[in-house]
């Protein structure tokens, strides 16, 4: 009996513990990084907005498929090695400056917008991009979830290394 009440009181001080931290926690998170390319923000920016050819340069995108919008800018998703879809809609934008999509889909509890804004350098030789995903956490439990396990710059990462692939494989075609 005196064990059934010590595991008792553990089980509801660590359920009571998860509650208090998800709700000191922020329903939005947001993440944040940039990264100079050694190219103009005009092919920075083609890069991101045509999204139709992300499967030529982007990690992991394998196709890309037109849907439905809600806006007046064009929806696709994007389809994995594994099968796996992603939906997303173009939001705004504001040529060779911004570009804003959101992750759309049949649920709006882990709703993602990404926010890419290219910056020319000085000499305009060079460009730095900027890239932030904010995405809502409504919920508690996948609240802490995300804070626990998924606060690095991971996806952010895949496009920057993507970006410098595509570039470094533009270098190589265009010695051959």
């Amino acid at each position: 009996m005196k064990r059934s009440a010590i595991i008792f009181t553990l089980l509801i001080s660590f359920i009571g513990g998860i509650i208090w931290y998800g709700k000191s926690l922020p329903e939005l998170s947001h993440i944040s990084s940039s990264q100079t390319f050694n190219r103009p923000t005009n092919y920075i920016w083609q890069l991101i907005f045509e999204y139709n050819r992300y499967p030529e340069w982007r990690e992991n995108v394998y196709a890309i498929e037109i849907i439905p919008n809600t806006t007046k800018y064009e929806a696709w998703k994007e389809i994995d090695e594994d099968g796996n879809t992603t939906p997303y809609q173009l939001v705004e934008f504001n040529h060779n400056q911004y570009i804003i999509m959101e992750e759309t889909g049949t649920t709006n509890k882990t709703s993602g917008k990404w926010h890419f804004e290219v910056m020319a350098s000085e000499d305009g030789e060079s460009s730095t991009l900027k890239i932030t995903e904010d995405r809502l956490f409504p919920d508690l439990l996948p609240r802490v979830v995300n804070h626990l396990l998924n606060t690095s710059t991971v996806k952010i990462d895949a496009y920057f290394r993507s970006i410098n692939n595509k570039i470094m494989g533009d270098v190589i075609r265009n010695r051959k």
